[in-house]
């Protein structure tokens, strides 16, 4: 698959400019252009110098793109409803977390194809913002934590999350020497976090206002510190920070190695990962995005049917690099998760959700619940 073009947003054209020819390529045309030549199986073998070319190396690609909300947007073969075509590629994002185990299941046991979805997995750089890529059409979704996605979709981000996996899969983790028990003893503390747009972030800073603690990075009560994922483990052993938080596996392996211990968890949650998607997919391509999320679904199903199912995937996570960690490790994590895919389910949890995060501060206290999770939910009629 060649890889997607950062969607940004175009410059501004003067409003008299001449009109184009044939061959002239502006931010107008660009779109039908690239949706032209992608139909045109010659253009690349048969061109030396297309309209596409120029238009790329003229960077209107990249404007076209951020015009037509994502580059999926550009193609030309729909349907009715606006659905593109079964060949066309519906690019997932995966990021090395343990808990994405319903998307591998999903896709390496062939449930996107039979809902005649060409999905396709890109890694993601731990150095890109993956909520703000979903939100501008770079990739159509990806697993995501609801806590974490809250935020962005409350300030504007173009994403909708429309059903929910499994519970579990954020920890706490402290040395094994150290006095902290509890979320509240963590005021004045250092704590090491991915960074502050993650999941763990998000979540722990619930628990930490709840314990009287403003999360606050700029005037809050504790020192947040963002470290590599991979790294946190050697750093809290290390004595560089007194806690960290992070999602599976990075923040349990100095656990099950021995050196730490976990204090708090999620697993109490109805929910931990979700289904995040690209708002213009939900609303413009909706039949697409239920058959996506009824297919993502399925893989959790197959994950809760049977414990060897557990086994399976902790070996295709290993043996694809997927994850950076030991198929015992993984296994072992994947027994702790609950899982039970649901759209209403979730959409029934959310609301609580809002109300717990207000405490944050990071968003109005006035802020009404119901209207904020009808804004974050994407309701697709699925009726589990």
């Amino acid at each position: 698959m060649s890889t997607p073009t950062d969607p940004t947003n175009p410059s501004q054209q003067p409003s008299t400019q001449p009109t184009p020819g044939n061959d002239d390529v502006t931010s107008e045309n660009a779109a039908d252009i690239l949706a032209a030549d992608d139909s045109d199986e010659s253009t690349a073998a048969g061109k030396g110098t297309s309209r596409r070319n120029l238009l790329i190396g003229g960077g209107l690609a990249v404007a076209a793109l951020a015009v037509g909300g994502g580059w999926w947007a550009t193609r030309s073969n729909k349907g009715s409803d606006g659905v593109t075509g079964t060949t066309e590629a519906l690019p997932l994002v995966i990021g090395g977390d343990i808990c994405a185990a319903p998307l591998y299941a999903a896709y390496h046991n062939g449930y996107f194809e039979d809902a005649g979805l060409n999905v396709t997995l890109t890694r993601t750089q731990r150095t890109e913002d993956t909520k703000d890529a979903v939100g501008a059409g770079k990739y159509i979704g990806a697993p995501g934590i609801f806590f974490s996605w809250l935020e962005p979709i409350y300030n504007g981000l173009n994403a909708r999350l429309t059903g929910g996996f499994h519970s579990g899969c954020l920890r706490v983790v402290v040395a094994n020497d150290s006095t902290i028990a509890s979320l509240a003893d963590l005021k004045g503390k250092k704590i090491g976090v991915p960074s502050l747009s993650s999941s763990a972030f998000s979540y722990f800073s619930i628990g930490l206002s709840e314990a009287a603690i403003n999360p606050d990075p700029e005037k809050g009560d504790v020192t947040w510190t963002t470290i590599d994922e991979d790294s946190l483990g050697t750093r809290l052993t290390n004595g560089d920070i007194d806690a960290i938080m992070g999602s599976d596996p990075a923040s349990l392996l100095p656990v099950f190695s021995g050196k730490a211990k976990e204090i708090a968890n999620n697993d109490g949650e109805a929910f931990c990962c979700s289904v995040a998607l690209n708002g213009d997919f939900v609303t413009k391509m909706a039949s697409q995005a239920k058959a996506l999320t009824e297919a993502w679904f399925k893989g959790s199903d197959w994950l809760a049917a049977d414990e060897s199912h557990l086994t399976q995937i902790a070996k295709i996570e290993v043996d694809n690099d997927y994850v950076a960690a030991d198929q015992d490790v993984v296994e072992k994590v994947l027994k702790t998760y609950g899982w039970h895919a649901s759209a209403t389910d979730f959409r029934a949890a959310i609301e609580p959700g809002i109300e717990k995060f207000k405490g944050t501060g990071f968003i109005k206290a006035d802020v009404t619940a119901k209207d904020l999770a009808d804004k974050v939910y994407g309701d697709l009629g699925i009726t589990r």
